[in-house]
């Protein structure tokens, strides 16, 4: 198999090899890199533009864009009969029956239909949840007057129900639809082979689980990381975005060195910076890295020294090697051509990615982790650090550990603290957001014997020691520890974990106006035999904070200028919450319980709903915070809430969130039971 074929493929497009330039791009790197995996890289074509066109269209019904969803007319079979929620009775519909009749249609499915004036996309659906979370399966459809089509590609349903529309964002959009689907075949290629060692050392250690086998894993070699293994399992990226797998700007060769599905180990570099340019949270030693990286930092300034220079004058700051070979260069050139800035060049600290690509942990040390600005669009933002977010780091630590000790009922509710923070002092935006770090402690070293810490997008990732998620494995544990059916253990696990993460979330919210960006990305559940022992969050960056309750609780806060996390809006400290723990995290955690056990959808909410009251209550009988719970609740519980618009946002290009209302399941509850 030659590049030049591969690369005639991208010119007909009737070729049912047909391949995007973003694939061939891939095909050229596991050519020249990897040749014995060509064939497998074009085996994974159809499941990686799969797993990007089913994101998309599931998004597109869910944020009801352009009323496609609302609008769209349910279809159904029974026999040889065709059920429509519509009359339709016009020439095109005739056409659409003659055409949908030559296709296979399934009768355990339902199918959206979204009409246009002269055509049809049909959208097979295989299950509904709460907040109009539609899982879309199986071949998407297109059909006109010519006859009928599958859809293959994510890029070309956007061209479809878009692409007469001037007010969208297509082409970009479309090129990150195309980047993501050739990274996903990438990522599935490499799966196969990496599930295969793991398989055969987990047969080694007589491990029939992945938990099992982390645990056995750890006990052989104390430097494993177990947590760092569950972070890196997260191959489908962001569970609702269908950007999940976009890094513009990223070739194939940065791709396999740095995202974490490939489980490589790259370098983290340094960058010497006169101080009079630096803004830093520490006051207190002379470097910042000195408490962490001791080691690190006396190479960096021993090679000052060899260079004539005075090391004290410099902060060190951490770099992602991507960011040192191909930003730091470009967007500094200024400052390295005067002197006021020196990239290091013989120091490097071996690290591997975590979930987030730009966190990562070092290599074999319980060092703390390092969030490190990356200027490449990941999902649906560049991965640069404002300057806010690094300086307001070590006071919203201290703001936190502040609440806890307020609040030892909250005692498994833990934060990951941010415990650094550094940024390069610039009025040019560019500037101050790319040489930006964050030092975040550790799970490893909060760890118990036999204790599980699970990144919270691993939950929904496939174990690669059996077809079930990793939420389902620590169900089926949980079950068998405690001699119970699964469909039995659901409630008691479910129970163990919203009874804590419930409570630790509203009253931050409800007693302090501190709305953490709850979302599954940000979370680490601690389990032991299957049960939720305790939990873990992390990232102050998205957090929402609506001051007037901290003043009330007596606790000052003074953020860093500019900074978005502060708000005098009720509406954004609710929205945020809301959308980010009860939609993006508890409704992935209910999602895999349904699928997992076949129990109701609507049973797991009730239960939330009662959390949430048994919470409220218990706020409600603090003084000072009476109005705040009524507030509240009436919020958590109206008819509708706000769903983040994640394609929406992409098609528009906004710079700030976009939200469809969908039925809220948590109204539906308090309406049975008034």
């Amino acid at each position: 198999m030659s590049i030049q074929y591969i690369k005639s493929l991208m010119n007909d497009r009737n070729d049912k090899d047909f391949m995007l330039e973003e694939e061939v791009n891939c095909m050229r790197f596991v050519m020249k890199q990897q040749p014995s995996n060509a064939n497998r890289y074009m085996a994974n074509l159809d499941k990686g533009r799969k797993g990007i066109l089913h994101k998309l269209a599931s998004s597109i019904l869910r944020e009801n864009i352009n009323n496609f969803y609302a609008e769209a007319f349910d279809l159904k079979k029974m026999g040889s009969v065709y059920i429509v929620n519509r009359e339709k009775d016009t020439k095109q519909w005739k056409k659409f029956i003659k055409h949908i009749q030559e296709y296979p249609i399934r009768e355990d499915l339902t199918y959206k239909v979204v009409e246009s004036t002269d055509s049809f996309i049909v959208f097979p659906i295989q299950n509904e949840y709460a907040f109009q979370r539609i899982e879309t399966t199986d071949e998407i459809l297109y059909m006109n007057e010519n006859g009928m089509t599958v859809i293959k590609l994510a890029s070309d349903l956007i061209k479809l129900l878009f692409g007469h529309d001037d007010q969208v964002n297509l082409d970009h959009f479309i090129n990150e639809l195309n980047n993501g689907t050739a990274n996903l075949e990438l990522a599935y290629m490499y799966e196969e082979l990496w599930k295969k060692e793991i398989q055969k050392e987990a047969s080694r250690l007589a491990a029939n689980s992945t938990g099992d086998y982390l645990l056995k894993k750890k006990k052989e070699d104390p430097t494993f990381s177990q947590s760092l293994f569950l972070e890196q399992l997260v191959l489908d990226g962001h569970h609702l975005h269908p950007g999940a797998k976009t890094k513009m700007g990223l070739n194939p060769e940065d791709i396999f060195r740095y995202a974490p599905e490939f489980h490589q180990t790259f370098n983290v570099r340094f960058v010497a910076v006169d101080r009079k340019h630096v803004l830093t949270t520490d006051t207190e030693t002379q470097h910042l890295l000195e408490p962490y990286y001791p080691d690190e930092l006396k190479q960096c300034l021993t090679e000052l020294t060899q260079k004539g220079l005075i090391p004290d004058l410099y902060e060190i700051i951490p770099v992602h090697e991507w960011q040192y070979e191909h930003s730091i260069p470009s967007v500094y050139a200024r400052e390295l051509n005067e002197g006021m800035m020196m990239m290091i060049e013989s120091v490097k600290l071996e690290a591997e990615a975590t979930s987030s690509f730009r966190t990562v942990y070092p290599k074999n040390s319980s060092s703390p982790s390092l969030k490190l600005a990356v200027n490449s669009q990941m999902t649906s933002t560049i991965r640069s650090i404002s300057t806010q977010t690094a300086m307001n780091s070590t006071l919203f630590t201290s703001m936190i550990q502040k609440i806890m000790e307020k609040e030892p009922l909250l005692k498994n509710f833990i934060p990951l603290n941010e415990i650094a923070g550094v940024a390069f002092n610039s009025t040019d935006k560019l500037k101050s957001r790319n040489l930006t770090m964050l030092l975040r402690e550790t799970i490893e070293d909060e760890l118990k014997e036999d204790e599980l810490a699970v990144a919270g997008p691993a939950l929904y990732a496939q174990s690669p020691l059996s077809d079930q998620t990793i939420l389902a494995e620590l169900v089926t544990h949980y079950a068998k520890a405690n001699n119970l059916t699964k469909n039995s253990a659901v409630f008691p696990f479910f129970e163990d974990y919203i009874t804590t993460v419930i409570p630790g979330y509203l009253t931050l919210m409800v007693k302090y106006g501190v709305a953490l960006e709850g979302h599954l990305q940000n979370s680490i559940p601690v389990f032991k035999e299957g049960r939720l022992s305790r939990f873990f969050f992390r990232d102050w960056g998205g957090a929402r904070i609506y001051k007037e309750r901290l003043d009330q609780q007596g606790i000052a806060l003074t953020f860093t200028s500019g900074s978005v996390s502060i708000t005098d809006k009720l509406s954004e400290m609710h929205n945020k919450l809301y959308y980010t723990v009860f939609q993006n995290h508890l409704g992935e955690i209910v999602r895999q319980l349904v699928q997992y056990s076949g129990v109701e959808e609507e049973t797991f909410w009730k239960r939330v709903k009662h959390v949430c009251d048994q919470t409220l209550q218990s706020l409600s009988l603090q003084k000072g915070v009476e109005e705040n719970v009524v507030n509240d609740r009436e919020f958590l519980f109206k008819p509708n809430v706000m769903h983040k618009s994640l394609t929406k946002m992409r098609l528009t290009n906004a710079k700030d969130y976009c939200y469809t209302e969908v039925a809220n399941p948590l109204h539906q509850m308090d309406e049975e039971s008034e």
